[in-house]
């Protein structure tokens, strides 16, 4: 069996993906059947498309071979030639490109995902986006949108489809903010210790993205909705520990102000400290409400010795005694790439039953 991928984003996660598909794809022919040939490329600038394959020695190496990138002859392109078993891979974090799925999905097209935007949507347009792959028999999956390779929204959607009863979930979702205030100890000044993670290519490319937890809310949205909860993200509660001074205005501008205010980052950090905690940054869901923060956990909590830049999540529910525990590096181009072929071949083997 041949699976044909189209593949939006050509960047870090994007070309571990095409590394592990070249050293892997003689290991899925021999135990699988399967042969993973990719078909299309795009990114913000360029494109490239081909019926027969891009060879995968080549696939990433800009030549006479690629064009102007137009989003919209690609997708066309896509439903045009009829391609058997198309999968449409989307690695970007591109509005545009997650506004694509419904039509993909209405037409047949089989949509993988680690772009958050189309699942954080509104809640009607992620039932839509549901309802178009029921109709088509076209499959929609978006594991690496929380947690990388981590099985989170498999193991929530595992429960909620056996009856499990969730009475309340846990998670640190963000190794960006996990790697900044594990490395945090009042020695460097906070804004250092940003611009660090900024400069190692942890933060997006402006950290108040991060610091905002917008990144942390949308994950949270999504975890919710994978157990049957029709959230929205305006009903999440969400308390910012900036500054107001931080959130306005340029760039620098925002580094002069989280430099100016490290007196309250190290008081922040100073009380942690004098009751024995530390500062982590939590998602949670309890009693239907929804909510992001930074807070002070003690050494009983069990988040307290997680490693920096890892996520965890933990799920207490009616027959776990003790919380089901997920922990792990939750970020990263190699670990997010892993996840997504593993969605590839999960399509595939739903198509050979």
């Amino acid at each position: 069996m041949n699976l044909h991928l189209f593949i939006a984003g050509t960047g870090g996660v994007g070309k571990a993906l095409i590394a592990q598909i070249r050293k892997k794809n003689g290991h899925f022919y021999q135990k699988h059947g399967i042969e993973i040939i990719v078909n299309g490329l795009i990114n913000s600038r360029l494109m490239r498309l081909s019926r027969p394959g891009i060879p995968l020695e080549e696939p990433l190496e800009e030549g006479p071979e690629w064009r102007e990138a137009d989003l919209p002859y690609f997708i066309s392109f896509i439903k045009r030639h009829q391609i058997s078993s198309p999968i449409f891979v989307d690695l970007t974090a591109s509005d545009n490109v997650a506004a694509t799925y419904l039509d993909l999905l209405q037409k047949g097209v089989h949509v993988v995902a680690c772009n958050k935007i189309a699942c954080s949507a509104p809640m009607t347009h992620y039932i839509r986006l549901k309802e178009a792959s029921k109709e088509s028999g076209a499959t929609f999956l978006y594991n690496t949108n929380v947690g990388a390779a981590l099985p989170y929204l498999q193991s929530i959607k595992q429960l909620y489809l056996a009856g499990e009863r969730i009475d309340r979930v846990e998670a640190i979702l963000s190794g960006t903010l996990s790697y900044i205030f594990g490395r945090y100890d009042g020695t460097l000044p906070f804004a250092r210790i940003v611009r660090d993670a900024n400069r190692a290519g942890y933060t997006e490319p402006d950290p108040r993205i991060d610091l905002e937890g917008v990144d942390v809310m949308r994950k949270l949205l999504i975890v919710c909705r994978e157990m049957g909860i029709p959230l929205e993200e305006k009903a999440i509660v969400q308390t910012s520990f900036l500054p107001e001074s931080c959130r306005e205005g340029s760039l620098d501008d925002f580094y002069h102000a989280l430099l100016c205010s490290e007196e309250f980052f190290k008081e922040r950090y100073l009380e942690a400290q004098a009751q024995g905690g530390k500062l982590k940054y939590l998602a949670t869901w309890q009693n239907g409400v929804a909510s992001i923060g930074l807070q002070c956990v003690l050494p009983d909590h069990p988040t307290f010795n997680l490693s920096p830049k890892d996520n965890i999540l933990l799920v207490y529910s009616e027959n776990y005694l003790s919380p089901l525990s997920i922990s792990g590096a939750g970020a990263g181009a190699k670990g997010t790439a892993m996840g997504v072929l593993a969605d590839i071949i999960t399509i595939a083997q739903g198509a050979l039953r």
